[in-house]
């Protein structure tokens, strides 16, 4: 990757002396403390808040790889390896170079390929014969997998090798019958023993071998090995048991062993907001727009689009309207421009009995990118939404499949009638809600506006935020902070008061006539006298108070000649036509087939 293409995803990219700095991607920077310099054909990256090197690379869309130069020139391909989906459709390829190295790629859609897999589903290698199969042989690699396939036998591996195992893999193999062929070195042995520990309890049975005087399963065939001595060896072989401290179906594994396996990267559905595997909430009182934010997740996903901003990982989305008519939801979907193309599977009726139990076999079975539960009282039987035990108790099957799937599970519920200064106590009833999701995503409407505020155990919590609504798509998107649309509407209201007065006004007297927090009031003054709006005169002392007047641009003003003369505020100032509620009482003539009236009468 060259410079210039570092610095295309970067914020406020600066020279200083050899090296350059910018804006973190991977936290909220507002002073640029990211430093690149290149150095021995390779280029580093550091973060002097303390973001980890691979968070940054994520954030990025990037490896490390992709740091050092010449990229694939110079290589051959000598292997692609397919990895599909259930149905078999591609969802990326590991490619062997000369000299030997892998990389992954994914079709970018347009008859080439990304060398990316932001967003892209991971998967075991061969998943349909799998699937299919009740005995599987794993292998550490796709070279041994195909080996295996040689000699008639069906053989999985994960991507990116040893140490690289994800829960949600071993919900594939669940119910048959595993061996896992070893590599014999340190790492081989490790990788083998980690599958083993998450296959144990899941799999009918589960054997664990390493191939005589050979290196790997490729080695010891090209030595002479056959299928009826491999399947000899594995008949021969001992059910695997886990070691260590093992009581009462607890596996304890020591720290030191924990700290030195590779690390992970979060995997997204919605980058840096939902994570694959875990679980979120929609809190907002009634009539707010849960159901339209809902909506719109859904359709994002499914045709892999941004929401709010974010790149999200496209898939298979099921959606649960549990208290809406068929109807409603059909119309709401085509609005949003949904062509029936989409992979969203609806169920618009009451729920089952036994609903979560129901729902968590479908997501085994399915294994979707996306559920989103609307509401989650219509779906989850609780007697007392007061009791904490109880409803966390109702949650817990949820959070489990959603881990074992890699399934995002999004459920919407109601705020509380009282204001909470804290988000993470706005769910109705108990905290037990608040306190089990990943990301809590709490609504909120005024007389205005509309806002989104997040609490996120993993990511960057969004701080409450304007949210707007093209009406048009009936898409939502993210505006400015609450704070600076109530200072910018503050500065607009001082702004039309000193507009239509001849005389200078003080502070008291602007306080007087102008409503909001006096803090927020002295900081608009002060921005629009910066800004050349508005001018100041006096010492701002007692007998000499500041007086503020309105600045005009070339010739006097005189009340009811001239025209409002907002066109120099800054280009960030709120729009309040693309605001989810507008201001309905500044425009009476709108007519009912306005989609923001319909948001704020509660019909979206």
């Amino acid at each position: 990757m060259t410079l210039q293409a570092l610095f295309s995803k970067l914020g406020k990219v600066r020279s200083e002396g050899k090296e350059w700095k910018a804006l973190c991607p991977a936290h909220a920077d507002k002073n640029p403390s990211l430093s690149i310099r290149q150095t021995d054909g390779k280029t580093l990256v550091h973060c002097h808040a303390g973001c980890p090197t691979e968070v940054v690379l994520a954030a990025l869309g990037i490896e490390a790889r992709d740091l050092f130069e010449d990229g694939n020139r110079g290589r051959r391909i000598v292997a692609e390896y397919a990895y599909c989906d259930e149905k078999g459709e591609l969802l990326f390829q590991v490619v062997k170079f000369d000299p030997k190295d892998f990389r992954q790629r994914r079709p970018d859609g347009k008859g080439g390929w990304s060398w990316k897999l932001n967003g892209v589903r991971r998967v075991l290698y061969r998943l349909p014969e799998l699937i299919a199969a009740r005995s599987v042989v794993v292998c550490e690699g796709e070279k041994d997998c195909e080996t295996a396939r040689a000699l008639n036998l069906v053989a999985t591996c994960n991507p990116h090798g040893a140490g690289r195992w994800r829960p949600e893999y071993s919900e594939f193999l669940r119910g048959k019958r595993i061996c896992i062929v070893a590599d014999a070195d340190q790492p081989g042995r490790k990788h083998a023993q980690e599958v083993a520990v998450s296959l144990h309890g899941k799999a009918e049975s589960l054997k664990v071998i390493e191939t005589p005087s050979a290196k790997d399963l490729s080695e010891w065939v090209a030595n002479g090995g056959t299928r009826d001595s491999l399947l000899e060896l594995i008949r021969n072989a001992a059910e695997w048991k886990p070691t260590g401290s093992i009581t009462n179906g607890f596996t304890l594994l020591p720290l030191g062993d924990l700290l030195t396996r590779p690390d992970i990267p979060v995997e997204y559905v919605v980058e840096n907001l939902l994570v694959s595997g875990t679980v979120s909430g929609v809190v907002a009182k009634p009539k707010v727009g849960k159901s339209t934010f809902a909506r719109n997740l859904c359709l994002a996903v499914s045709r892999g689009d941004k929401f709010l901003g974010f790149e999200t990982r496209r898939g298979e989305c099921i959606y649960l309207a549990l208290e809406e008519r068929e109807e409603d939801i059909k119309n709401d979907f085509r609005a949003m421009g949904a062509d029936g193309s989409e992979p969203i599977l609806v169920h618009a009726a009451a729920a089952p009995a036994e609903g979560i139990a129901k729902l968590c076999d479908l997501v085994r079975e399915r294994r979707p990118i996306l559920v989103v539960i609307d509401p989650l009282f219509r779906l989850a039987r609780i007697r007392d939404e007061k009791a904490y035990a109880e409803v966390y108790a109702e949650l817990g099957p949820l959070i489990d499949v959603a881990r074992e799937a890699g399934t995002h599970v999004m459920l919407t519920h109601h705020a509380g009638k009282s204001a909470k200064a804290d988000a993470i106590d706005a769910p109705l009833g108990s905290t037990a809600i608040g306190g089990a999701v990943c990301t809590l995503v709490h609504l909120k409407r005024t007389e205005t506006i509309r806002t989104l505020q997040t609490v996120q155990r993993i990511g960057q919590d969004i701080p409450e935020t304007v949210l707007q609504f093209d009406v048009e798509s009936r898409s939502l998107s993210l505006g400015q902070e609450k704070t600076a649309a109530d200072l910018q509407a503050i500065g607009e209201t001082i702004l039309e008061f000193l507009k239509g007065t001849d005389e200078p006004k003080t502070e008291n007297d602007i306080d007087g006539a102008v409503e909001g927090k006096t803090g927020q009031k002295r900081r608009a003054l002060r921005s629009l006298v910066t800004q050349g709006k508005i001018s100041r005169e006096g010492v701002g002392r007692k007998g000499d108070p500041y007086t503020y007047r309105f600045s005009f641009p070339c010739s006097p003003y005189i009340p009811g000649t001239r025209e409002r003369e907002l066109g120099k505020w800054p280009d960030t100032r709120t729009n309040t036509g693309d605001i989810l509620v507008p201001d309905i009482a500044a425009n009476p003539q709108r007519g009912d087939d306005s989609g923001e009236q319909a948001f704020w009468e509660g019909k979206l």
